[in-house]
Parts: structure tokens; C-alpha cells; sequence
């Protein structure tokens, strides 16, 4: 007997909501209906519901979570709003896909998992660089143990010139952060998780916004910044608006000893080194994840293995293609969480380190 379709809603009908949830959610067509589309501003759902024959469009969340009974909520709208979104659906009984950040707080990061534990739903993060091929082979290849005892790890996530200027992402009041939140959360989080999620106790960092504050005229492109497509309804950008960082660099020290280093820009003068730039330093082996290669040895020589590992998808945004089968599996109870809470709040509770510590110029503890 098929098992009924579950009715899904999407929250904020922005760039990612357009280029990643709803194709992700409409490719699982013999399991979901995305049956509504909220934004608050006005005619941005509307075209959104036109573009993707979503059968309803509306400008007022409760109505849209009354009205469509939804199983299942996308919350795609600025970071600061995500708490209050997903509050409120949680405790209209959906489950949540939230994008990340969670939250731009931990203390709002630990509400929305109590919220969702108490209304028995699931609140999945939309930590979308887990839900690679290559990232899910590294996986495999770090809790085999063939790294042996891992010491050190980096990751970088740097944009030559690719600050969003389609949105908020430039703007403390929407967002909480910029490139950090918008890019070093993904890179961060999946080197923890490979990692087995070692508590971060420290954080030692600074932040920058140099180049944004000279006011450059480069010609760009959105997909430098990361929309290559599903920008619609752009808002209007303006330069004096930049309050946060395009730039970051941070050593983090981990309960077992082990450390971080971590850079991530916006806007720098180098050459852009995107998401899974990263590589791991064991006893036994090292592990670079962009092209995946382990380095180790056989015998008495020094020997790199890369594995044959199957190409991504060719979509855009493949990881919410991932992220979005993942928790319709998890909500019929085939699978459990992939991006479990208490890995959320390591890395949220890290990064909201990484500003204090850049805002005090020292070493901050987190325990």
C-alpha cells in the first residue's frame, strides 16, 4: 500500500528557495506536494507559486499553516527570521527543513530543538555540503580509521569576489553575519562532522570587511556569490548597508586535544577555493577531500590512494536534493537524522565564539 504524499510549505520565496528547496521537493513527487508558498513581500509568492504551479501563494504565514496543513516546512527566509519561523511551524505540528545558519544564536539554536523535541517533530538543518558523494565517501574513509588518531584539520571556503547582493546577506539585522555565516557554517560543519563532532572549547579569530569598505565597482557575476540561478526579485543593493564581515580566519581548539583552522571570505584577492576545500591530519594517513586523495604509505614508501568516487548531480544546489529525500526518510522512519542537534549547536556555538573572540581580539573559552 503507497504511503500517503506529504504536503509541504516553503517559508520565504528568495533565491534559494527558488534554485534549491522547491525543484528538490518537486523531484519527489511520488512522495511530497508542495502545496503553499509564504512571503511577506508582496507579489513574491505569487510569482514564485506561478513559476513552479504551486497551487497557493500567500503573504501571511498563519493563514498558509492553516489553510494547507502542511507535514512539512522549508524555511528559507533570512537568518534572523529562521527562529521565529520555525517556531511557529513546529508548533502548527510540521516538521522543519531550516536553512542554515539555525540560528545566529545558540541560545535561539537550543530553543528551536527543545520546540521540536516537545511537539515531536523533526528539525532538520539544511547542511547541504554532508549530502555530497564526495563528502559521504570521506565519511566512510574517516570512521574506517585509516586516518588513525586525527591531530589537525583545515577547511576554507574563499569567494574572490562574490558578496550576495541579491538580499540581506550583507546586513547584521537580517542576517547575524556574513560570510561566515553564510559559507564557513557549511565548510565548518561538515570538517566536524567528518571529524566524529569533538566539542570546540576555544575559538581565537578575526574579522574583516576591508575591501567592502573601499567601495569597489568590480564587474561580477550572481554566480560568483553563489545564485546561479533563482534570483527573481532581487532587492535593491546598496553599498552603505555593509555591517558585516567579507572576510575571516580562525584557530579553534577541540576537547581532545586537536585544532581548526578555518578561512573564509566574501571578498579577498585570491583565487576563489569553494565548499569541500579541506583536508584532515592523522597518525596514520591524511585525508584531502577536493580531489579526494588519502595520503599515507605502503610498506616502506609513501603512497597516495585517490578513490573513484561517482559524480555529483549536475543541479544546482544537488546537496538539497540530498537533504530533502534524506528527511522524508527520517519522517517515515526509515533513516535516522543525518545533521543531528547537538552537531548544530558545536558548530553554532563555535562560530557565535569566532565574532566574540574577533570582537575582543583574544582567545575566547566556550566551556
Amino acid at each position: 500500500m503507497a504511503q500517503q504524499q506529504l504536503r509541504v510549505a516553503i517559508v520565504g520565496a528568495g533565491m534559494i528557495a527558488n534554485a534549491g528547496h522547491i525543484p528538490a521537493w518537486k523531484a519527489l513527487a511520488d512522495e511530497c506536494e508542495v502545496v503553499g508558498v509564504f512571503d511577506s513581500q508582496s507579489g513574491r509568492a505569487r510569482d514564485t507559486a506561478q513559476r513552479h504551479q504551486i497551487p497557493q501563494a500567500y503573504e501571511a504565514l498563519d493563514r498558509m499553516l492553516v489553510e494547507t496543513r502542511p507535514d512539512v516546512v522549508s524555511v528559507c527566509t533570512p537568518n534572523g527570521s529562521h527562529r521565529e519561523m520555525t517556531i511557529r511551524a513546529l508548533r502548527a505540528g510540521a516538521h522543519v527543513l531550516c536553512e542554515k545558519p539555525v540560528a545566529t544564536a545558540y541560545v535561539d539554536a537550543v530553543e528551536m530543538f527543545r520546540e521540536a523535541e516537545a511537539a515531536h517533530r523533526v528539525l532538520a538543518v539544511a547542511q547541504t555540503s554532508r549530502f555530497t558523494n564526495n563528502s559521504m565517501a570521506a565519511k566512510e574513509i574517516v570512521a574506517s580509521g585509516k586516518l588513525g588518531d586525527i591531530y589537525y584539520a583545515e577547511t576554507v571556503a574563499m569567494r574572490r569576489r562574490g558578496v550576495p547582493t541579491w538580499g540581506q546577506f550583507h546586513m547584521k539585522v537580517a542576517s547575524g553575519g556574513g560570510a561566515v555565516y553564510d559559507i564557513g557554517v557549511h565548510t565548518l560543519d561538515t570538517l566536524i562532522w567528518l571529524m566524529g563532532n569533538p566539542r570546540i572549547v576555544a575559538v581565537s579569530a578575526i574579522t574583516s570587511n576591508k575591501l567592502m569598505l573601499l567601495g569597489e565597482d568590480l564587474v561580477t557575476t550572481l554566480s560568483d556569490s553563489g545564485a546561479p540561478l533563482g534570483v527573481y526579485n532581487p532587492r535593491s543593493y546598496d553599498k552603505r548597508e555593509f555591517d558585516v564581515e567579507d572576510f575571516a580566519c580562525a584557530f579553534l581548539r577541540l576537547e581532545n586535544g586537536a585544532a581548526i583552522g578555518l578561512k573564509v571570505s566574501w571578498a579577498a584577492h585570491i583565487p576563489s577555493e569553494g565548499f569541500g576545500s579541506a583536508f584532515l591530519l592523522g597518525t596514520q594517513a591524511g585525508l584531502r577531500l577536493k580531489p579526494l586523495t588519502l595520503f599515507g604509505s605502503l610498506e616502506r614508501y609513501q603512497a597516495d590512494v585517490t578513490p573513484v568516487v561517482p559524480p555529483e548531480p549536475t543541479v544546482p544546489f544537488a546537496g538539497h536534493y540530498g537533504v530533502t529525500a534524506h528527511l522524508v526518510r527520517v519522517i517515515r522512519g526509515q533513516e535516522k537524522l543525518t545533521v543531528r542537534p547537538d552537531e548544530v549547536l558545536n558548530v553554532i556555538r563555535a562560530l557565535e565564539g569566532l565574532y566574540l573572540s574577533a570582537g575582543q581580539r583574544r582567545e575566547v573559552r566556550l566551556d
